[in-house]
C-alpha cells in the first residue's frame, strides 16, 4: 500500500479508504506476444525475465515519484496524482513510459529475446480506495483506467498512445504524432496521439535524453 494510506489506516483502523481525484493519470503496459514468448522459454525463464522487468519498472516508478498499482500477469499498472495529488501527473508517467521503453529496450539487445512492450496512457477524474480484509489492496477506477487499458492495447509495439486528456496537459513540452480519430470499445471515438519523445528549447530529445533526471534503475533509487 502506498505511505500515506499506511498512515491513514493506522491513525484509524477499519475505517475504509475511499477517495476521489478530479485529476490523475494511469499508464498501462503489456508485453507485445508474451504467450508465444513464454511457451518457447518455460516457466523459469519466463518468471525470471518477468521479474527483471518490473523489478526495473519499479525503480523508474520510485525514481519518477508514481504509484505502482498492480501487475496482471505481464501487463504493469501505475498511476500519478493518487493518492497525493500532483499537476504534473501526465507528465510524469510520460516520462516513465519513455524510461520503460528504454528498459525493455536494453534487455532485448542484452537477451536477443524479441522482446516489446505496448503502453496506453489516460488522464481524467477517478476513484481509488483500499479493498480486501487478508491481503490488502490499493485499487483504481473511473474512465481513464479502462481508457487506459484499450489505448494499451490498441498501440503499436514500441509505442505509447494518449488520449486527449494527455495531449493537453502535454502537447507544449512533449513531441506527439497524431493517430487520428479510433473507436474504443465502450468509449466510443477518440482522438489519439503517440508519444515520441520529451521537447526541449533546441527541438526533440531523443527517449535517453529527454529525463530530467538519469533513469532509477536498482543500484541508485533506495529500497
Amino acid at each position: 500500500l502506498p505511505d500515506s494510506v499506511v498512515e491513514r489506516l493506522k491513525a484509524q483502523p477499519g475505517t475504509a479508504i475511499a477517495d476521489s481525484f478530479s485529476e490523475a493519470s494511469i499508464l498501462f503496459a503489456d508485453i507485445s506476444g508474451f504467450v508465444a514468448l513464454a511457451r518457447g522459454l518455460g516457466a523459469e525463464r519466463t518468471v525470471s525475465l518477468l521479474n527483471e522487468i518490473v523489478m526495473e519498472f519499479d525503480c523508474l516508478a520510485a525514481g519518477h515519484r508514481v504509484e505502482k498499482i498492480k501487475t496482471i500477469g505481464d501487463a504493469y499498472m501505475v498511476a500519478a496524482g493518487i493518492p497525493d495529488p500532483v499537476e504534473d501527473h501526465a507528465a510524469r508517467l510520460a516520462r516513465m513510459g519513455l524510461a520503460m521503453l528504454d528498459v525493455i529496450t536494453e534487455i532485448r539487445r542484452r537477451t536477443g529475446l524479441d522482446l516489446n512492450i505496448r503502453i496506453g496512457l489516460a488522464s481524467g477524474p477517478v476513484m481509488a480506495g483500499v479493498i480486501g480484509s487478508r491481503k490488502f489492496s490499493y485499487d483504481v477506477w473511473g474512465d481513464p483506467v479502462n481508457l487506459a487499458a484499450r489505448l494499451e492495447s490498441l498501440s503499436e509495439p514500441g509505442r505509447i498512445l494518449l488520449c486527449p486528456g494527455c495531449y493537453a496537459q502535454l502537447k507544449d513540452a512533449f513531441v506527439l504524432q497524431s493517430r487520428g480519430v479510433i473507436n474504443v470499445k465502450g468509449l466510443g471515438n477518440q482522438e489519439t496521439w503517440y508519444l515520441l519523445g520529451e521537447g526541449a528549447s533546441g527541438g526533440p530529445r531523443s527517449r535517453a535524453a529527454s529525463m530530467l533526471s538519469p533513469p532509477a534503475t536498482r543500484s541508485n533509487v533506495a529500497e
